[in-house]
């Protein structure tokens, strides 16, 4: 290992999270994937990390698994086995979970039932695919990412692999084949059947067609002029159908290679998501444009479901209701903050029709508004089997969008809440709150030190709007506190982090942090305390033992994560919950150093960060306000933290020149310092007054009484 490699080991940043206690059972903001286990459960991935399981048997949805431990956002789910539960995430990783529970585990919301953490991408994980037909176990399954990647996974060794704690898994060559020969980045991926045959899509434009059990390339599709972001092959896996950015849905033959029907004309903007019923002679769309569309393969038309809320990420049909009149319950998972179910029934002039056969040249009449032709030859317009592109319809047409506007459902039958993700934050100038304000207004402001919020904002009323507490003296008093921690909220809740080189650069009075019987001079350093309150049940496992008392006492949320790189290079980002550390020599390894020293009392406490600055007698002052040849102070130049407050330098000034403290006067560049309605800091003196670099020269003048 090289030693920047080492360096850069050492020097990783650590993040903790700070998660709303109502958002327990809820995901937070959109929903990446579903998942349907059986009519009665559904699983789902979200961007909060979480992989969730509903039971929906009582008509109100009721989560009762949350699964933790993704380091970034779920992209994509499947039921790899009856048993297992496949998760991809923008961490790098694959997660395996079971999803048959214990009686422990079905008394609550809480699952920590990973059964493997497979490593092997060096970037998001994008897609997976498994076999498509039910009960089939194949025993294998695909995921597809950035960086051109693939991976055939053997689900028995991956089970097989042991690696406790599971956060800590590298990979293991024995369990995944890579599939080689993508040139840009993977957004989808789709198997047939049997799982011996693999569709993926991406970037490239192109599509490849792979065969699992040599893992080698079998053909490529060309045809689609943007991304490439859903794909659906059928049983036989003869058949496909691929959604795209060009707003194009295409039917593709694959032992053929080539494109024998493009429907255009459903979706104003890219479609991301796709379903097909069993006899894949329909599938469902959704995308950029929310709407839901239904397209029948076999008579080349389409029609408008529904308009969701939000984009639609994903399609999951489930056909345990299906009948003549309808292919089930169609559920969406969208870029807001729920998910639907919605009726698949079949248009009445579809069931009613005399179904075109595949091998159908007869033109088909158009209904505006609710069917519309979406199929031709590119080249010659004459019909060649299911035909080739030509946009029939205009979607913005008046008469077409309000008739759609009546065939559309106006509700879903079933819908699973979410929470209001954070969309909005600050730190405040005291660096030890933050004021956020999540997607329907509601504004909070946060301890840094707890997690918690300690104040609720309607953000309606006077005084509460996000930009007039920001500068509200009374919220926000600009005491010019460094900073020493970032702020993120990717996943809907805050996300602090912690970093070597900006940690430790704030501190505070001991008094000021409530610490009893502390001396008025004593004073700690905030980014170690935060360590401290993280780590200190862990750091006990090693025999680590205090003299000091904490600052922070009150813990963080039990729901709250420790994130951080994993240490081999490229392999994503771990999530742990600090209550999950076991306190072993391999934890102490992959914990970057920094922080580890710091948490067991290696480390030597950080320098406190100092300012210089010099005190002066004023000159010129106004005799009749102010005496005259006031005494110098010693020693005048002084090496001053940067918390600092003119309280102290004041009494500093009043002891040496001994006068009262009321009487003492401070000035910076012609500003007074003292008497203002919070109290300054030096490192906000130097900041906003004084404007230039150190020493920072104080006048200091003594009024008369």
């Amino acid at each position: 290992m090289s030693t920047a490699e080492v360096v850069r080991r050492q020097r990783r940043p650590v993040t903790y999270t700070a998660p709303h206690r109502e958002h327990d059972l809820k995901h937070v903001g959109g929903v990446n994937a579903i998942e349907i286990e059986n009519t009665n459960v559904l699983h789902t991935g979200g961007r909060d990390g979480t992989v969730r399981t509903w039971d929906l048997s009582m008509g109100m949805p009721k989560c009762v698994a949350t699964r933790e431990g993704h380091g970034g956002w779920v992209t994509d789910l499947a039921l790899v086995t009856p048993t297992l539960l496949a998760s991809a995430s923008s961490d790098h990783t694959v997660r395996l979970w079971k999803t048959d529970r214990t009686a422990e585990e079905a008394s609550t919301s809480e699952s920590g039932s990973v059964v493997a953490v497979l490593q092997g991408h060096s970037d998001h994980v994008m897609g997976l695919a498994r076999a498509s037909d039910e009960g089939v176990n194949v025993g294998k399954f695909a995921s597809g990412g950035l960086n051109r990647e693939i991976f055939l996974w053997d689900i028995e060794r991956c089970c097989a692999i042991n690696i406790s704690p599971s956060y800590l898994s590298v990979k293991n060559d024995q369990c995944v084949t890579p599939l080689t020969g993508s040139k840009e980045s993977i957004y989808a991926l789709a198997m047939d059947g049997t799982g011996n045959v693999l569709v993926s899509g991406g970037t490239e434009l192109a599509l490849r067609v792979w065969d699992t059990r040599s893992a080698q390339k079998q053909g490529k599709l060309k045809g689609h002029s943007d991304n490439v972001r859903a794909i659906v092959v059928d049983g036989t896996g003869r058949k496909c159908v691929t959604a795209s950015s060009d707003r194009t849905i295409r039917l593709w033959d694959i032992g053929e290679q080539r494109c024998v029907q493009t429907f255009a004309g459903m979706h104003t903007g890219s479609i991301w998501a796709l379903a097909a019923n069993s006899e894949f002679s329909r599938v469902y769309s959704g995308g950029s444009d929310s709407r839901i569309c239904s397209t029948s393969l076999r008579d080349r038309r389409s029609n408008l479901i529904a308009a969701d809320s939000a984009a639609v990420l994903k399609l999951c049909l489930d056909e345990t209701h299906s009948n003549n009149h309808s292919d089930g319950d169609l559920w969406t998972a969208t870029a807001s903050r729920s998910m639907k179910r919605w009726s698949a029934n079949v248009p009445n002039d579809e069931h009613n029709m005399k179904s075109t056969t595949m091998s159908s040249t007869a033109s088909l009449s158009r209904h505006p508004g609710v069917w519309f032709e979406v199929g031709s030859s590119p080249s010659t317009g004459q019909w060649h089997g299911l035909g080739t592109p030509r946009k029939m319809d205009n979607w913005g047409d008046t008469t077409a969008a309000s008739t759609m506007a009546s065939t559309t459902q106006l509700a879903p039958t079933m819908e699973i809440h979410g929470a209001s993700p954070i969309v909005r934050h600050a730190v405040l100038h005291n660096k030890r709150q933050i004021l956020s304000q999540d997607s329907v207004g509601s504004i909070s402001l946060w301890d840094v030190a707890t997690g918690r919020i300690v104040q609720n904002f309607d953000g309606v009323s006077g005084g509460s709007d996000f930009d007039e507490l920001l500068q509200s003296e009374t919220w926000n008093p600009n005491v010019g506190i460094p900073s020493w921690f970032t702020v993120n909220a990717r996943s809907g809740s805050l996300e602090i982090t912690l970093a070597p080189s900006s940690a430790f650069q704030a501190e505070a009075y001991a008094t000021d942090l409530g610490i009893a019987n502390a001396s008025v001079e004593e004073r700690r350093n905030l980014g170690v305390e935060i360590i401290r309150l993280l780590m200190d049940d862990w750091a006990e496992k090693f025999g680590c033992t205090r003299t000091q008392r904490r600052a922070f006492i009150d813990p963080l949320p039990s729901s709250s994560s420790i994130l951080f790189s994993h240490p081999i290079s490229g392999n994503g980002r771990v999530c742990v919950k600090a209550s999950d550390l076991v306190g072993n020599p391999e934890e102490r390894e992959a914990l970057p150093k920094w922080f580890v020293d710091h948490a067991l009392n290696q480390a030597p406490e950080p320098e406190s960060p100092k300012i210089p600055f010099t005190l002066v007698p004023a000159k010129n002052v106004h005799p009749s306000e102010y005496e005259i040849d006031v005494a110098d102070v010693t020693p005048s130049s002084v090496m001053g933290p940067k918390i600092l407050g003119t309280q102290k330098i004041t009494d500093y000034v009043a002891h040496n020149v001994k006068r009262d403290a009321s009487a003492i006067e401070l000035v910076c560049a012609g500003v007074v310092i003292t008497g203002t309605a919070f109290e300054r800091t030096l490192a906000g003196i130097h900041a906003q007054v004084w404007k230039t670099s150190p020493p920072v020269v104080i006048e200091y003048r003594v009024k008369k009484r």
